[in-house]
């Protein structure tokens, strides 16, 4: 996440906001009550309707429905009040990436203020943020996938494991003999969630296969 990011107040005016985004990193800028809670949020796309609509000045689009009604108002803004969205989508400090990765891949969804314990803004996710994870290099994705692939303790194994990882271009490259097909199952699976993965490649081998129902 964008740790400290620029905020603006409620009152703050339209080209104080548009130079707030202009300097920070994030593509939205939370506006905050005078206690540092976020009360709602404005996009790049809030600030273009003031192009789109001239100030407001033409009407809106007679097909254009709710969305293009709801612009048409925003481009008539002044303040951070009229322009942000609200109530703003957040998420905890604490909570896991991929409870964030469902909610800001959905079609417009918007960035996430992510909340301390006392509800203060921490700082802000967005789309560019999980992007970000591609950018880690290949042996730091190796060592992580090395950690996460541990093979199943419950069983003895019959034969030492031997599974060698290889990270090309992000892409996990798998390799070697594990006793059972679950292991196999579970390594993939494993690999497929460390961050910056971006395919998981296996030429795993088993000796028994546990996952076979038999009996029938």
């Amino acid at each position: 996440m964008t740790r400290s990011p620029v905020t603006v107040t409620l009152d703050a005016p339209f080209k104080q906001v548009a130079c707030a985004l202009l300097v920070s990193d994030a593509s939205a800028v939370p506006v905050l009550t005078e206690d540092g809670r976020p009360i709602g949020v404005i996009t790049e796309s809030d600030l273009l309707a003031n192009l789109e609509y001239h100030g407001g000045i033409d009407p809106p689009p007679l097909l254009g429905g709710a969305t293009a009604r709801r612009r048409r108002r925003k481009a008539a803004a002044h303040t951070a009040r009229e322009l942000m969205s609200s109530p703003v989508d957040t998420i905890g400090v604490n909570a896991p990436i991929s409870a964030a990765v469902c909610r800001l891949t959905r079609p417009g969804a918007p960035p996430l203020c992510v909340l301390d314990d006392e509800q203060r803004l921490a700082g802000l996710l967005t789309k560019r943020d999980l992007i970000a994870i591609y950018r880690r290099p290949d042996a730091d994705i190796a060592a992580n996938v090395r950690a996460a692939v541990t093979t199943d303790r419950s069983r003895p194994a019959r034969t030492p494991a031997d599974l060698t990882v290889q990270v090309e271009n992000g892409v996990v490259s798998l390799a070697g003999q594990l006793t059972y097909r679950s292991q196999v199952q579970h390594a993939i699976m494993a690999a497929s969630r460390v961050a910056g993965a971006v395919s998981v490649h296996s030429s795993l081998r088993y000796d028994i296969d546990d996952l076979l129902v038999t009996g029938f």
